[in-house]
This record gives C-alpha cells, structure tokens and sequence, in this order.
C-alpha cells in the first residue's frame, strides 16, 4: 500500500507542480468581464436583484463573481494566482479533515490531502474551466472546498458540542445552497440522511436551514426566465431517460476506472469506516448522489462542468460499498494507473463532446509540451490593449493562434459571424458597439 501511495503522491506534486506553471499564463476570459462591468454599472445591490430575478438563484456563488476584481487587476494577476491558492486550499482543508477524522499527524494529514487532490483533478469533466476560469471556480471549485470546511465544523460541533461550530454549520450551509443547483442537492440529501440516522433538534434545524436556502435558490424567478422551450410529452420523457442512462453511464464508468487505485490508496480509511457504520448506511449515504442525477436529466442537462460535484461525491461513496463486497478489487490498481494516463477517448461528435472520457493527464502533458504558454497570453494580453486604447466604436482585432488545452479560452465571433456572448460581453465593459474577430 505504501509504495502505491508513494507513486501516487510524486504524480500528484508533479500535477500540481505542472498546474501551477500553466497558471502563471492564465487571464481573465468571458463572463469574468460581465461580472465586472455589471457590478461597476448597476451596483451591488441592484446587480444581485437583476442575476437573481433575471439570471438565477446561485445567490452566494454570483454575489462572489461581483467582486471580480478585471477593472482595478491591469497585470491580469489574480487569474494567475487564484487557481493555485484554490488548489492549495483544497490540499490544505482535506489535511484539515483527515487530521480531525483519523487522527494522523499533520505531515501524513497533507500527504494524504495531495493524494485526494490527484483522483480529484483526474475526475474533472471540464478542468480549464473549474481551476482556471475565475468566474467559473466560484461556483465549482469553492463550493467544494467550503464543503470540507463544513465537514470540519460538523465534526468539531459533536466532539465537543460548542455552539459556535453549530452556528458556523448552519451558515456554510445557507453559503452552499447558493453556491450550485448540484451541489446544493447533494447536500440536501445528506442533511436528510443525517437526520434520518440521528433524530434530534440540532439536526433538524440544519435541515430545515437547508430546505428554505435551497428553495430560494432553486425558485429564483431567473432560472424560470432561462427556461427554454422543450418538446412536450412522450418524447420529453424519452429524452429525460435517455439522459439519465448516458449520464449516469459516464458518471459509473470514469469512477470505477479510477476505483481499484482510489482504494488501494486510500484502504486504511475505507477500512476504518467499514468498522463504524453497516453496508446498509453506506448504501444509503451514496444513494445521495442519484438525486442530482435525476435532477440533470428531468431537465434535459448532459454531462458538463456541474457533474464534477457528482463525480467526486459517487467516488468517495461508491469507493465503501466497493470495499465492503469487492475489497479485492484493489488489485487491479495498475490497471487504473495506466488508465488515467490514457488521451482522450474521441468517440463522440462536438456537440455531445463531454461524453468522451478524459482523465486530463494526457490533456496537461501536452500543454506543457507543445503549447507556447507564453506566446498565448501575449497575444490575449495585445488584444485587450488594443481595445481598450482603440478611440473607435468598431473594433477587429486577430484570431488567437495558440490556442492552449487546459487554459480557459472561448473565441469570440469573426466579422463574418453572428455575434456570441463573447462579442457582447467585451463590448459592454469597453463600451464598445462593435467587436470582432478578422475571419
């Protein structure tokens, strides 16, 4: 066991290390400048009664994206250093929770926190844009790292019953509940569950804190306004079925080509769970993670950047149930090292992309072998001056050439195309009426 843990922490400090170095070239892009220029523009009261009443209910995760700093960061450095203070984060809190939950010493607490990092980061559906889009880690990457805050607290309030780790909980919940809509019912679920097994006042009270929180973020009159219009009848449900099979397939095969080495690396943890609670709780609590994957598909969501949460949560629960039955499944630990360095497999049109299965290793070596990281934030950096110092209400500026894999860029129309939210969204925060790219 240890030698595998050991091949698994290198890889997870070069993974972080390789990161790090990507993020250094990192800038701001789309909805990042929106943020900026809705909030500069309206004010922060009003912007958050607008995204609430006319966008949606992520009513902690956007007020966050309102103090997008694009108008005062000219250098462009909060993107290249927020995504590793969040990787960071992430490390730090999980070593925060092994610590309180087993007991380990700190040096074995962030060991074992770089080596969750590592099956996190293989688990991302979308990682440009839920480590490297500022916007877009708000709503993603926080909220996870808020949810291991959380556990801690709920930990620290039933070993020594003070309050104000009770209190504390019950704010990161109301956090997390604006946080995202699949987050948010997972959490859900488990506060049901919680109190489920254990029947008393404090429980009851987060619960109940959950379920408003949570309608209000879901009844938010913007997400009704997004509401596009769908087929009706039998063919809506077919397609709600059919999702739900193709969703819930993706989700069953990425975690358990990762689950033989998750268990190897993790068994001492999994096997101290085993002994405190029954295969019939364990199945319980990963039961949760179906209630987002109905939610997804009864309202026609295919795989993207919110199953992540999804992801992560079926790992650590369908892990126990595996240990439980199929404890020697670790022996093909192998077979998921080599997996996880697998490219992408390619086997589905653009349009139903995110079905393919990437564990991102193949994607993150190739960036940092091939890709002119430095070239590319060049000429991001030259288009922005270029707009910004232009005097003219019209503005064309070149196509970027070095387009990077893991860095997130979304290209903005050409003057022989519709204009997209990309266009438009420059031009609202350099006042311009026109902006596009030369075909």
């Amino acid at each position: 066991m240890k030698k595998v843990q050991n091949i698994v922490l290198f890889l997870s400090i070069l993974l972080i290390i390789g990161l790090a170095y990507i993020s250094f070239f990192n800038v701001y892009q789309t909805d990042d400048y929106f943020c900026s220029y809705a909030t500069r523009k309206l004010g922060l009261v009003q912007c958050f009664i607008d995204t609430y009443t006319q966008w949606g209910g992520r009513y902690f995760g956007y007020s966050l994206n309102m103090f997008n700093p694009v108008f005062y960061d000219s250098k462009t450095i909060l993107p290249k250093i927020y995504p590793v203070f969040l990787m960071l984060s992430f490390i730090g809190v999980s070593a925060l929770n092994f610590k309180e939950y087993f007991s380990y010493s700190l040096k074995e607490s962030l060991k074992k926190g770089f080596l969750l990092f590592f099956f996190y980061t293989v688990l991302l559906v979308s990682l440009p844009e839920h480590y490297f889009w500022v916007t877009g880690s708000n709503i993603y990457f926080v909220p996870v790292i808020l949810s291991g805050i959380l556990l801690y607290f709920f930990k620290k309030y039933e070993d020594t019953e003070r309050k104000i780790w009770f209190y504390l909980s019950a704010l990161l919940i109301i956090m997390l509940m604006g946080s995202n809509e699949i987050l948010a019912l997972i959490l859900e679920g488990l506060l049901l569950v919680t109190y489920y097994q254990k029947r008393n006042k404090e429980n009851l009270f987060l619960l109940l804190i959950g379920t408003v929180f949570l309608l209000v973020c879901f009844l938010a009159p913007g997400n009704f306004n997004r509401m596009g219009e769908v087929e009706k009848g039998m063919v809506k449900w077919l397609k709600r079925i059919a999702l739900f099979g193709a969703d819930t397939t993706y989700v069953g095969l990425k975690v358990i080509a990762v689950l033989p080495l998750f268990i190897k690396v993790f068994e001492e943890e999994l096997k101290r769970i085993t002994v405190q609670i029954t295969f019939k709780k364990a199945v319980l609590f990963w039961s949760v993670s179906l209630i987002p994957l109905l939610f997804t598909s009864y309202i026609l969501t295919s795989i993207a950047r919110q199953f992540e949460s999804i992801l992560f949560y079926f790992l650590l629960t369908f892990s126990l149930l595996l240990y439980f039955k199929f404890e020697k499944i670790k022996k093909f630990w192998w077979v998921s090292l080599l997996i996880v360095f697998l490219p992408e497999l390619k086997i589905f049109p653009e349009k139903y992309s995110y079905f393919n299965i990437d564990f991102n290793g193949g994607n993150i070596v190739m960036e940092l072998l091939t890709t002119d990281l430095k070239e590319y934030e060049r000429e991001m950096d030259e288009r922005i001056n270029i707009i910004r110092n232009s005097s003219q209400d019209s503005v064309v500026v070149d196509k970027i050439k070095e387009v990077p894999r893991i860095l997130h860029t979304d290209e903005m129309a050409s003057v022989k195309e519709q204009e997209t939210y990309v266009n438009d969204q420059l031009q609202k925060y350099f006042n311009k009426k026109y902006i596009r790219t030369k075909e």
